[in-house]
């Protein structure tokens, strides 16, 4: 009888889908921009709010799998992307003297699913932005505070404003204020591993792939993009290590000092440490991506170990596959969708995140022993088997 009572009660509130339906996407990343661009493209005006005062013209390379970049076909930015960015077929693995050990090419995966693609961070965030309106997008805006209720979400702005929802995603990164607002403070997973990314000169650069050095806990790997060379360094240390900009040319020179092949020319040229990012390497799993009204969706509900370059291109799936559920409900019914939503991405997403700690593993090993096996079975590691590798996360369905 009371469920038959709530029922009516709901019943008589006005009920908002399409362009009608009130949803607040927190944070203007990869997540977000791909997120508000899929809406607007459906027919819905979302708003997004981004702490920062302008989307940021710095960062890291990001490498895009087919099933990632296709999603700009829909939105008209494809071609865009692809002058962007860098398609590349060929991978080299060397051991740390830089010795190579294996030369992949990867041109059948480009042939079956499409490039893989490697963009400058801000290219890639200004793509995006050719297919969001700029005025649904709000700068210099946090959420303080979110109250949920059975058929509204209110939330508390850091400017003192308010707004109500039928929906709030939280797209903000992998310490998501989000998600610690309505999940409570959940702890990342340390893979063990941290390290340096910056960009040089790319007359550096050898050859016209993927050079990777991998050493026993540590990892040199440098990827072209389009007119500049990106480094991604990893090395295994514990977690809390304190790293400081006033030393951080030195420890990286101290940590790569026995590494051959191009490394030493790059110690050599390494900019200013200030232009230098330095993170530690974390993923998260989470037992549910959403409560009540509020659902997470890139690295804030699954962020990935970078050593697969999977992350962007998970967010960007996750974000389409939200969309598809969000155009067959109303505001009566989000929490179907949402429902719906991690039914459809959990599986796939664990399948990446699993396949990137077992990869993390085998490349950031500590044991001299393991290392000079792995770089044994690597030689024996043929291009069939690369295929298979790539055909294996590429091939299920989105």
């Amino acid at each position: 009888m009371k469920d038959k009572k709530l029922y009516r009660q709901r019943s008589k509130k006005k009920v908002r889908y399409g362009p009608d339906m009130r949803i607040l996407i927190v944070g203007g990343g990869v997540a977000g921009l791909t997120l508000s661009a899929l809406l607007l493209k459906r027919g819905f005006r979302p708003k997004l709010v981004e702490r920062a005062p302008r989307l940021s013209k710095v960062g890291y390379v990001i490498v895009l799998w087919p099933s990632g970049s296709k999603i700009l076909k829909g939105l008209g930015v494809y071609e865009k992307l692809l002058e962007k960015g860098c398609q590349f077929t060929n991978y080299y693995v060397s051991n740390n003297k830089g010795e190579v050990l294996k030369t992949y090419n990867i041109e059948p995966v480009a042939e079956k699913y499409g490039p893989i693609i490697s963009i400058y961070r801000p290219d890639l965030i200004d793509t995006l932005m050719e297919a969001v309106d700029p005025d649904i997008v709000q700068m210099s805006t946090t959420v303080e505070k979110i109250e949920q209720g059975a058929d509204e979400v209110e939330v508390h702005f850091n400017n003192g404003k308010s707004g109500k929802y039928d929906l709030v995603i939280g797209c903000d990164g992998i310490r998501s204020r989000t998600r610690s607002q309505v999940l409570g403070d959940i702890p990342l997973t340390y893979s063990g591993m941290s390290g340096w990314s910056f960009w040089t000169d790319p007359k550096l650069s050898r050859t016209d792939g993927i050079v990777e050095y991998w050493g026993k806990g540590k990892f040199f790997g440098v990827w072209p993009t389009k007119d500049k060379l990106s480094v991604f360094t990893s090395v295994k240390i514990p977690e809390y290590s304190e790293e400081h900009l006033d030393n951080r040319i030195q420890k990286i020179k101290e940590s790569f000092k026995e590494f051959g092949g191009i490394v030493p020319q790059m110690l050599e040229h390494l900019p200013d440490p200030n232009e230098i990012y330095f993170d530690t390497y974390n993923d998260i799993k989470l037992d549910s991506w959403s409560k009540g009204r509020v659902v997470l969706v890139g690295d804030s509900a699954h962020a990935i170990l970078p050593n697969t370059g999977a992350g962007a291109s998970m967010a960007m799936e996750s974000a389409s596959v939200l969309v598809e559920d969000l155009c067959r409900t109303d505001s009566r019914y989000v929490l179907n969708a949402l429902k719906q939503y991690e039914q459809r991405r959990k599986p796939r997403v664990n399948k990446v995140q699993n396949q990137s700690r077992m990869m993390g593993r085998l490349v950031y090993s500590n044991s001299s022993l393991l290392s000079n096996l792995r770089d044994y079975v690597l030689k024996l590691y043929s291009n069939d088997l690369v295929y298979k590798y790539w055909d294996n996360l590429l091939k299920d369905p989105i």
